[in-house]
């Protein structure tokens, strides 16, 4: 009797209830992708699937017994290379052909979006409020579609980022420390969190701890691969740094249709982006609204003045603005503006529209700056002293 009482509670339970939502959507996205996506060619063919070589490559690099950046190129970090093995062993296993080879990474990333979404259940004041937090993020256009149409991996950062905010959330500072330094080893972009959570706390744990696992994590692939694990080299083009164009930016995206005639240059993009980041930065430790709120806000200037941009990054912002839906009323922007990057980035490829792609993303800009106007007027209207109390680490 009693093994019957705990499986059904383990049956009705909000994580069983956001594993069900999570298949419903997987089982429609994928529905979606067969009939648009695939007949455009996304996924590439039968034989040869799009963007699935070099993570295969790297894979069995690591099988093999070989060295990441040496015996293979990648441009990075190391974590993300071994978290792959899985997705692409598999695809290995059934002959890396579609679609299969694509299945396999779509179900795997897929699998982070629950994750992330069982970070959101936990990380609420009620499992009530945490479980609607969690169903609005799996909703957003951007999760599944990130993770199915685009078939992309940004859900593993995102996810890491999650454990780490809920462990600031709950004061875990040594634990939380740990994982922003893990999920820099997971793309770079998973340091946004980190001065975030030191302008909160105060704490020197964000300043001494991250940098101690990332460089104990590279420091042998540094020693043994030399400049080529260099993945943060500012340098190379496609690399793990923001100095590039690329995706679905508003200035690369201008580039992109119109070429042959005089084209915006990197350089004053890059400065008004590390203006933009630094006011930013100066604003937080100015006047703290709330961890998630200042995360939130960090998060959307970087992406909206980033001249390297990939759709997939605003995964980030779509878990970040989760709890804050109901707070500030930002429901229609949070859906509107994850669905319509979604669609910008058909239009940027396999289409190839990019004046629709650019004027998209204009919009998308745009319901940005205003979720970001909103949650900072409200924000700054609540009293000072529970402002700070909400995230003042103890």
């Amino acid at each position: 009797m009693k093994k019957f009482k705990a499986a059904q509670k383990l049956l009705t339970g909000y994580e069983s209830k956001l594993l069900i939502v999570s298949f419903v959507l997987v089982l429609l996205y994928l529905a979606l992708a067969y009939l648009v996506h695939w007949p455009a060619g996304y996924y590439g063919t039968v034989d040869a699937p799009r963007f699935a070589d070099p993570w295969i490559a790297r894979a069995e690099t690591i099988l093999s017994g070989g060295l990441l950046y040496k015996d293979v190129f990648t441009t990075t970090p190391p974590l993300t290379n071994f978290l792959l093995i899985p997705p692409a062993y598999l695809a290995g296993r059934l002959g890396h052909v579609n679609p299969w080879a694509t299945l396999s990474f779509m179900v795997y990333f897929s699998l982070f979006n629950y994750f992330g979404a069982l970070v959101l259940l936990y990380m609420a004041e009620t499992r009530r409020e945490g479980f609607w937090t969690a169903v609005f993020f799996l909703l957003n256009p951007l999760t599944f579609g990130n993770t199915i149409l685009r078939r992309q991996d940004e859900s593993v950062v995102v996810f890491f980022i999650g454990v780490a905010l809920l462990l600031f959330l709950k004061r875990k500072h040594l634990s939380a420390a740990v994982s922003m330094g893990l999920a820099v080893l997971v793309k770079l972009t998973g340091g946004i969190i980190l001065p975030v959570a030191f302008l909160h706390s105060r704490k020197w744990q964000y300043l001494v701890i991250p940098a101690v696992v990332f460089f104990t994590a590279v420091s042998p692939f540094l020693l043994l691969a030399g400049r080529a694990a260099m993945f943060w080299d500012f340098s190379q083009q496609e690399g793990e740094h923001p100095f590039q164009f690329g995706g679905v930016s508003l200035v690369a995206l201008w580039n992109k249709f119109h070429e042959g005639t005089q084209l915006i240059g990197l350089q004053w993009p890059s400065v008004l982006f590390v203006v933009g980041v630094g006011i930013t930065l100066l604003f937080i430790a100015w006047k703290r609204i709330g961890m998630v709120e200042d995360l939130t806000i960090l998060l959307a200037v970087i992406l909206l003045l980033t001249p390297k941009l990939h759709t997939g990054y605003f995964s980030m912002l779509a878990f970040s603005m989760a709890p804050l839906l109901a707070k500030y009323r930002l429901h229609w922007i949070y859906f509107l503006f994850g669905a319509l990057a979604v669609v910008a980035d058909y239009y940027k490829w396999p289409i190839e529209n990019f004046p629709v792609a650019f004027y998209m993303m204009v919009v998308v800009i745009a319901l940005l700056i205003t979720a970001v106007t909103i949650i900072i007027w409200k924000g700054l209207q609540q009293p000072e002293a529970t402002l700070v109390a909400k995230t003042q680490a103890s």
